[in-house]
């Protein structure tokens, strides 16, 4: 069961929806949120970062491609509060 998102994610996720699809490839998960491959790799295996999904789950090597949803949340639900 997924979240719904918030009104400022639904903007974001309507931003990003024409330059990247509803689907983002590694490459272009690095780009958005300015980290390497192998920092997106770590993030993964650490259990941090955006929500993901391995396309040939039976192999170790599978494609991982991240919902968009997934990175506009992590975006806007991992800001930092100042007072």
């Amino acid at each position: 069961m997924s979240k719904l998102l918030t009104e400022e994610q639904k903007e974001l996720y309507s931003l990003m929806l024409p330059q990247y699809g509803a689907v983002l490839k590694q490459n272009d998960v690095t780009k958005v949120l300015k980290v390497s491959l192998a920092t997106l790799y770590r993030m993964r295996e650490q259990g941090i970062g955006a929500g993901y999904k391995k396309l040939d789950s039976k192999s170790k090597n599978g494609t991982v491609v991240y919902p968009l949803q997934e990175i506009v949340r992590y975006l806007t639900e991992s800001n930092i509060k100042t007072a």
